[in-house]
């Protein structure tokens, strides 16, 4: 990274300097909360990542503390991986919410969270049928309906609304059903892209295209047998015995 920094620093042209730095900025941010989360299961306290950070140990558990969530929650006694890149979408999808000043995240917020992840083959897929982060941001909000007192009601402790909650817990279902052994972004999309009601595809038919295209896109960036994640992107393993328990890492 320090030779990546003198790099950067070294390029000549102020517009290409700042490009290479805004992209060494998003490859910082990715790569620091799997460090985060790497440390913390070494036996690392909050007190000593906060400190590593140069912040507070507030601040710290405020801005990490999504790592440890149970947003994704899988059936009682049954192992799956987490990835990374999973984990962020949820994260990005509360950022999202919390920008158009939504009480909880809902399914629009997590189709942006997924086009925040550029590198998976989810926002490949949809990037490649006109569907990117910028189209999204600008239909979404002609087509984000709000959510009623019931919705608000059913939304849980973490903020997750029930629609969005029915998303998760189908993203669950398609990894056993297709025995991947892990949670990943392309099983968000696909658990999207189930229910024609849902506000995420109601901004994907705003942009021209349907859910039986993006499929068909996303079986060809994606194939069954998907090469190995690198390694700030290999998966955590997670073992859930409870909705109302914290989720265990190893």
């Amino acid at each position: 990274m320090e030779q990546l920094a003198r790099e950067v620093v070294q390029i000549t042209d102020p517009d290409t300097a700042l490009r290479a730095l805004t992209a060494l900025r998003q490859e910082l941010d990715a790569t620091e909360p799997e460090l985060v989360l790497r440390a913390l299961q070494d036996g690392a306290s909050w007190s000593q990542v906060a400190r590593a950070l140069g912040i507070t140990k507030q601040a710290a558990h405020r801005k990490y503390r999504f790592l440890f969530e149970h947003a994704i929650t899988v059936p009682a006694s049954t192992k799956l991986q987490v990835t990374g890149e999973a984990r962020r979408t949820i994260q990005y999808a509360r950022e999202e919410a919390k920008r158009l000043q939504q009480p909880a995240v809902g399914t629009e917020h997590i189709l942006l969270g997924i086009l925040r992840c550029e590198r998976s083959a989810a926002a490949k897929a949809l990037n490649a049928v006109g569907v990117t982060l910028e189209r999204a941001r600008a239909s979404l909000h002609t087509t984000l309906p709000g959510l009623t007192s019931e919705q608000l009601e059913s939304a849980g402790t973490d903020g997750i609304s029930q629609q969005a909650r029915l998303i998760l817990e189908r993203a669950v279902r398609e990894a056993v059903q297709r025995g991947d052994g892990h949670i990943g972004v392309e099983h968000l999309l696909l658990a999207l892209l189930v229910d024609s009601r849902n506000g995420a595809v109601q901004t994907l038919e705003d942009l021209k295209t349907v859910p039986a295209r993006v499929k068909r896109q996303l079986e060809i960036d994606w194939p069954a047998a998907a090469p190995a994640l690198p390694p700030e992107e290999q998966p955590t393993m997670v073992h859930v015995t409870s909705r109302r328990r914290p989720v265990s890492t190893s």
